[in-house]
């Protein structure tokens, strides 16, 4: 799994181990050294100060022993005086430190003694008191009781602070016994803790080492020899690597150096084909700059006639659409004139009725002039007259039927010619209409035709604008095929910079960098000859190239 690890991630774990166990060893040192120092402190701060107490108790009563005995032995009052007051300085002097004593001491032994120690305090001031009143009055008797209690008592006193002090010192060699067994502790483990961190640095560092001489494959003064040669263009030389090597990065740079030693051959070659590309490209852009021209005066003629047909095909529209206009009113006229022959063969019909009528009144009146001649001739002389009358009226009965009977066979004559009028004008009506119609979709499709010309007018003036830009592209696109050349020879110029060993350096140096190119006459066909495999196993595509 380190084998595997990053460098960064190597030399982290690394120096972190080594930083762990560094603070490590710090924290547990400072942890120790602050119990030698809790240690320290208590015996000086305790332990001592309680010791010089008893200590100070234990000389203060070896004065007042002295004290007492001045006190009685005094001759004067000003000797009396000073020993008295010497003494009460004293006696203040251990009731004092007794308090801070009692004050400190915590141990159940220290207690005791202490408290025994406080008993017989009490009891030496109370002989204090006893020995002050019998010092001028009973010196023999002021004697007697130093000699006897008050001494008893004193030395009790001091028997037990001296066990005070032997507890304190015991205590105080113990504080020190173990701040030095602590202090012998911490140094065996920091040092053991040092003697670890030095196998671990030793070993991380070993680690670290071997796997980067594994990722490099070599020693790093080989990997740089090797990258220099490569910097200055040295592909020739021989890449050694250890027995099993597949992963390291000296492999990659072998693979990388063979690599580099085809694409140097494949691209040398590349930049010959890519130079004949440009000449024949040059002089494809000539022609078809050429072409162009000739292309855009051919547009031009053909917009000028589509300009005719456009004019020709927009007074159509307005023919068109006066004939449809024509010919709408003529079917409403004819549709008028159909409803007026429809009336007029009603009227007759209506007139052919009427006249049945007279024609009826006239036979009627024939008979009456009949009837009236017969009478007539029954009165004889006397009806002469009244014959005559009665003859003529039969006359023009007769007359009036034959009229009425010509006039209804004109009028059932005119009747179906109105009739045969209506048909031919029902008939003629939707023709006419249809007529209309037709004239209609003339005139639609002529402003189709129209637009579509307009259109066609437009795609001829974008045609003739997109003609001159294929004009001024080809002969931007020489000049890129100039262009395209003379880059081609930097780039020989720059291959050549690499230098190769075996076949690849005969391929590269079998085609030296060209001094100039010269376009191709028109119809030149380019051959190319094979070349360089490419590492994909792709060759030159004429459809990588942009078409104009």
């Amino acid at each position: 799994m380190f084998a595997n690890m990053r460098v960064v991630t190597r030399l982290g774990i690394g120096f972190g181990l080594m930083i762990l166990m560094l603070l490590g060893s710090s924290m547990f040192g400072l942890d120790r050294l602050r119990s030698v120092s809790d240690l320290s402190a208590r015996v000086m701060d305790v332990h001592y100060p309680l010791a010089s107490l008893s200590r100070d108790i234990i000389d203060t009563n070896d004065r007042t022993k002295v004290l007492v005995r001045d006190l009685v032995f005094a001759h004067t009052d000003v000797e009396l005086s000073r020993a008295l007051q010497t003494l009460n300085a004293g006696r203040a002097d251990v009731v004092k430190h007794i308090a801070q004593l009692n004050d400190a001491v915590q141990s159940a032994e220290g207690r005791r003694l202490l408290e025994l120690i406080t008993q017989n305090s009490h009891k030496l001031n109370a002989l204090y008191e006893q020995i002050t009143a019998l010092a001028q009055a009973d010196k023999d008797g002021a004697l007697a009781l130093i000699r006897g209690e008050y001494t008893t008592i004193q030395d009790l006193q001091t028997q037990h602070l001296l066990d005070l002090l032997r507890l304190i010192s015991t205590r105080m060699h113990a504080a020190n016994v173990e701040a030095q067994s602590t202090a012998q502790a911490t140094q065996q483990m920091l040092l053991y803790i040092a003697v670890a961190a030095i196998v671990v640095a030793v070993l991380t560092a070993w680690l670290i080492a071997r796997g980067l001489t594994r990722l490099l494959g070599c020693e790093p003064a080989y990997a740089a020899e090797i990258m220099n040669r490569i910097a200055t263009g040295d592909l020739g030389m021989e890449v050694q690597l250890r027995q099993n090597d597949s992963s390291s990065m000296l492999h990659a740079v072998k693979q990388m150096v063979a690599k580099l030693q085809l694409v140097v051959g494949e691209v040398n070659s590349s930049s010959e084909a890519l130079a004949s590309a440009s000449e024949e490209v040059s002089a494809t852009a000539q022609t078809l700059s050429q072409a162009s021209s000739e292309q855009a005066a051919g547009v031009e003629e053909t917009s000028a006639t589509i300009e005719q047909a456009n004019a020709s095909i927009t007074q159509n529209t307005e023919n068109a659409k006066l004939t449809d206009s024509m010919a709408a009113k003529a079917a409403r006229d004819a549709a008028e004139g159909g409803q007026a022959v429809k009336a007029t063969a009603t009227a007759m019909k209506q007139i052919a009725q009427k006249i049945s009528i007279i024609d009826d009144i006239a036979y009627q009146t024939n008979l009456l002039a009949l009837n009236a001649a017969i009478e007539a001739a029954r009165a004889g002389e006397h009806g002469k007259g009244f014959a005559v009358v009665a003859a003529e009226v039969r006359k023009l009965a007769e007359r009036s039927q034959v009229a009425a009977q010509e006039i209804s066979d004109v009028a059932t004559s005119s009747v179906q010619l109105s009739e045969r009028a209506g048909q031919l004008l029902d008939v003629m009506v939707p023709n006419i209409q249809k007529t209309s119609e037709l004239v209609q979709e003339i005139a639609a499709a002529s402003e189709e035709q129209s637009s579509g010309i307009g259109q066609i007018n437009l795609a001829m003036g974008q045609l003739s604008q997109t003609t001159q830009q294929n004009a001024s592209s080809s002969e931007e696109l020489a000049a890129t095929a100039e262009e395209m050349s003379a880059q081609a020879e930097q780039l020989q110029q720059a291959i050549a910079f690499f230098r190769l060993s075996g076949p690849a350096a005969t391929a590269l140096h079998a085609h030296p960098p060209r001094t100039g190119t010269t376009a191709k006459p028109k119809g030149a066909t380019l051959a190319r000859g094979p070349m360089v495999a490419r590492t994909s196993g792709k060759t030159l595509d004429e459809s990588d190239f942009v078409k104009f």
